[in-house]
């Protein structure tokens, strides 16, 4: 059932691509992104997913198109929204000065997230005109790095900042890269040391210097940018990031300990309009987890263990998917819901071994599947804003919100061996 669910899903998505230079696009209230939240790159990344689990090939005839580039295309709507997904991010790359739709360097919104899409895409399937675009987008924002005056008010989140741009960089630095790349991520590593605020609780960061409150999960601070800085010590050969990465992580740690379990606050200090703590991959420990899962890894103590299963052990108090009250737990997707929960199960999976994380992910899925959208061309999600009349949300195609990463999870859950397109998301 859930091999046909994600082959329906990329039909829907197809459906909802509009033509672009190079390609195709997708649109979200009526607005076309290409970036990897809500657009293009996005929805590569979710074919580069399922491609990668070997049930679902991108499956066709080899198409040359009119850039040059040769691509897989065409016998399978997977196959047919790879390639054209592909042949757009290969177009603005070619033509990046007048790429409006990249307006910077960001990860989820800019020319990292291009970078990286190509480059799963491209690892996953063989395309080497995709490797050959990544490694070129990613040396020219490199040298635009190097060549920025520095801004003491710069972001520096995963989501948009300094820190999801080196992790674009990092993630280039296992191949033939070239070194103005290491160089770049050594600087922007360098920078986010600075930016570090020492609090009595710990090493934090806030998303912008002068910020009035703390976001200290992983897509806007602290997590995210100590699980960066972490991937950075092992990738650079450089002990003192680790170091700075475990100082953050033990202040996590002591932030997050509360009577009754442990639970990292959305907001320090917290809004009386806003919930306390969150469970997605953005603000709270399904996200949180991959500091500390990846601080075990490289640098194994069992404080680093004990803080993995407490994140689950949040997460099973939380009992999600359970709708407790409206607005509780409302969304289905990577970034804020169900699917990004299931998503870093299946990783957990991996790395313990225990099958009882996957029948969770199994129950976590079978929730998702009850609330899937029919339509004439597939099948699609919906989120739901609970203070809205109808509350269902328009679905949505791309990865963080939509369509293209619940589909990718499906894919993977249904194959736990293969290993995750990206262990960081």
């Amino acid at each position: 059932m859930t091999a046909d669910v994600v082959r329906q899903a990329f039909r829907w998505i197809e459906s909802v691509a509009v033509p672009a230079e190079g390609g195709l696009g997708w649109q979200e209230a009526g607005e076309r992104f290409d970036d990897l939240y809500a657009g293009t790159a996005g929805v590569l990344l979710g074919c580069a997913e399922a491609t990668a689990t070997g049930r679902h090939p991108a499956d066709g005839p080899v198409v040359t198109t009119t850039d040059g580039g040769v691509v897989t295309a065409a016998g399978s709507a997977l196959g047919r929204v790879a390639a054209g997904a592909r042949g757009r991010l290969v177009h603005l790359a070619r033509h990046e000065p007048d790429a409006a739709t990249m307006p910077d360097d960001g990860l989820f919104g800019g020319w990292a997230g291009v970078a990286v899409a190509l480059r799963a895409w491209g690892r996953v399937s063989g395309d080497r005109v995709a490797l050959d675009t990544a490694a070129s987008v990613t040396v020219r924002m490199a040298e635009r790095l190097l060549r920025r005056p520095v801004d003491p008010g710069r972001c520096s989140d995963v989501i948009s900042g300094d820190a999801g741009i080196l992790l674009a960089l990092l993630d280039a630095l296992d191949e033939d890269a070239d070194p103005v790349v290491a160089q770049a991520a050594n600087v922007l590593a360098d920078g986010l040391v600075g930016l570090a605020e020492d609090r009595p609780d710990g090493l934090h960061w806030r998303m912008r210097a002068g910020d009035e409150r703390l976001m200290p999960g992983f897509s806007h601070g602290t997590a995210g940018v100590a699980y960066v800085l972490a991937t950075a010590g092992d990738s650079l050969r450089r002990d003192d990031l680790r170091d700075i990465a475990v100082r953050a992580a033990d202040g996590l740690l002591a932030l997050g300990r509360r009577p009754g379990g442990w639970a990292l606050p959305l907001l320090v200090p917290s809004r009386p309009d806003r919930p306390a703590v969150t469970f997605g991959w953005c603000h709270g420990p399904t996200g949180t987890v991959r500091l500390f899962a990846l601080l075990d890894a490289v640098d194994p103590q069992p404080r680093w263990r004990l803080a993995v299963e407490e994140c689950l052990g949040a997460l099973r108090d939380s009992r999600l998917p359970q709708r407790l009250y409206p607005g509780y737990w409302d969304n289905l997707a990577r970034c804020c819901g169900t699917a990004g929960v299931g998503q870093m199960l299946v990783d957990r999976f991996q790395d313990a071994g225990d099958p009882a994380l996957l029948t969770w992910a199994d129950t976590l899925a079978e929730d998702v599947l009850a609330r899937t959208v029919s339509t004439p061309a597939g099948v699609t999600w919906s989120n739901t804003e609970h203070t809205r009349t109808p509350p269902q949300l328009p679905p949505e195609p791309g990865f963080m919100q939509g369509a293209a990463g619940i589909a990718g999870w499906l894919a993977r859950l249904a194959a736990p061996a293969t290993a995750p397109v990206l262990p960081w998301i």
